[in-house]
């Protein structure tokens, strides 16, 4: 769906982390199947009413994508009916929970690890601002999302990847 939906091969922060020709190898199909064929808003609506009912629901981007699919899944949920905020929490704290590491990981307290993202606009009124990610921070070290430059205290510009280095035939 989200391939029929955006033009997935163009998008920003995957033409600078993702190898071109494995990008465009997958992002750039022709898919087109009318919107009342797509069962994923069935599924998120299932499980708006699983979350409703008391079971705890936790994102799962399956690996697909380079991290744009966790942003689909979180979009799916809030398409199924979940506010954003529950969104959020099944993109965070839930799969920690379900993980058992919600003592180190998973929300914003004292003493958790400082792994987080720095998301422009506002996500609790439009799901889709999830992506606007401005900085992520490791093991409390400062990054610039769209480039992944270490910032902060030591200031360092990332290795370049496998496929920006020359090749030497």
């Amino acid at each position: 769906y989200w391939y029929q939906e955006s033009p997935v091969w163009k998008h920003p922060r995957l033409q600078n982390f993702v190898p071109r020709e494995r990008l465009d190898a997958v992002a750039r199909r022709n898919l087109q199947i009318p919107e009342i064929e797509w069962n994923h808003p069935n599924a998120a609506a299932l499980t708006k009413g699983l979350h409703d009912s008391g079971v705890r629901v936790h994102l799962g981007g399956h690996g697909q994508r380079e991290g744009l699919a966790a942003h689909w899944e979180l979009w799916m949920l809030a398409e199924g009916g979940f506010r954003n905020l529950d969104a959020w929490r099944a993109a965070t704290i839930s799969g920690a929970q379900y993980l058992g590491i919600d003592q180190s990981l998973g929300s914003i307290e004292v003493g958790k690890l400082a792994d987080l993202i720095v998301v422009e606009g506002q996500p609790l009124e439009n799901i889709r601002d999830s992506e606007r990610i401005r900085y992520t921070i490791v093991n409390g070290r400062l990054y610039d999302a769209a480039t992944m430059n270490e910032l902060g205290n030591s200031p360092r510009t990332r290795a370049p990847f496998f496929w920006e280095r020359p090749r030497s035939d």
